[in-house]
């Protein structure tokens, strides 16, 4: 029952943190602006550099929420066959003949 329990959180945990890296990704290729005011995506003096480093960015960002994403599905995973598995052993424990 714990081991269900920690997947749970745990398959949780990695969904936020997908969700959380997704937007990440999208915040470094949707809101690029080169201006002398704002330079909060703006590293070096070139639009096409800047590009290629946010670009940079944002793979990282959607490779690392793909990482999250997966382990969360196989958290899910693991639990329901732990669940299973668990239903399994109750019906074979009735099914057991009598000593």
């Amino acid at each position: 029952m714990k081991k269900k329990i920690v997947l749970r959180v745990v398959a949780v945990i990695c969904f936020i943190l997908f969700t959380f890296m997704v937007i990440m990704g999208y915040d470094k290729i949707a809101k690029y602006n080169n201006s002398d005011v704002y330079r909060e995506n703006a590293y070096v003096g070139g639009d096409a550099y800047n590009y290629i480093i946010n670009g940079t960015y944002a793979t990282a960002y959607f490779t690392l929420a793909s990482g999250f994403f997966i382990s969360g599905i196989i958290c899910v995973v693991s639990e329901f066959m732990i669940s299973v598995r668990d239903e399994t052993i109750d019906e074979r424990d009735d099914e057991l003949p009598a000593l």
